[in-house]
């Protein structure tokens, strides 16, 4: 029986189609829906190495990014209270492949529900995209969302 469902959201048009999709999920399927963000501390720490920002400049970009996530997920966990869809948010910080994983775990997610992933220019760009490694990672079921107009009408449809 699927209990749980975890969407990660990033402000892009298809995280929040995925997000539409997964509280459209979770309504159907009476269960615990999370919704996590990801500050992606990696790129924080490779702009200070390259020298693209100085320290007092990576604290402001990150409290930006911070803003950003809590933003982000607020508008999510309303659009889940709208249609009645109990949720949980989560705003991380680190690696973000690794930080979706451990939080898969963590709350025993039944379905990862992503956006649609990019095209990949060549095949070493498999191993640097954070969609790519959170798919082939992940250790429950994937729903990848592909179809916006048929997630909107679905989301639109729901009372």
């Amino acid at each position: 029986m699927i209990k749980n469902i975890l969407v990660s959201v990033s402000g892009s048009p298809d995280s929040l189609m995925a997000a539409k999709y997964a509280i459209c999920l979770a309504r159907v399927m009476q269960t615990k829906l999370f919704i996590v963000y990801v500050i992606d501390s990696k790129v924080l720490c490779e702009l200070l190495k390259s020298r693209i920002f100085v320290e007092a400049e990576a604290r402001s970009y990150e409290r930006d990014l911070n803003q950003q996530g809590e933003v982000f997920l607020a508008r999510a966990k309303k659009m889940a209270e709208s249609k009645r869809v109990a949720c949980e948010t989560f705003l991380l910080k680190g690696s973000v492949s690794d930080e979706v994983i451990a939080k898969i775990n963590e709350v025993g997610a039944d379905i990862l529900v992503m956006g649609e992933m990019k095209e990949l220019s060549s095949r070493s760009a498999i191993f640097y995209d954070e969609g790519e490694r959170i798919f082939r990672k992940s250790p429950c079921s994937v729903v990848m969302v592909k179809n916006h107009a048929m997630v909107e009408n679905l989301y639109k449809e729901m009372e």
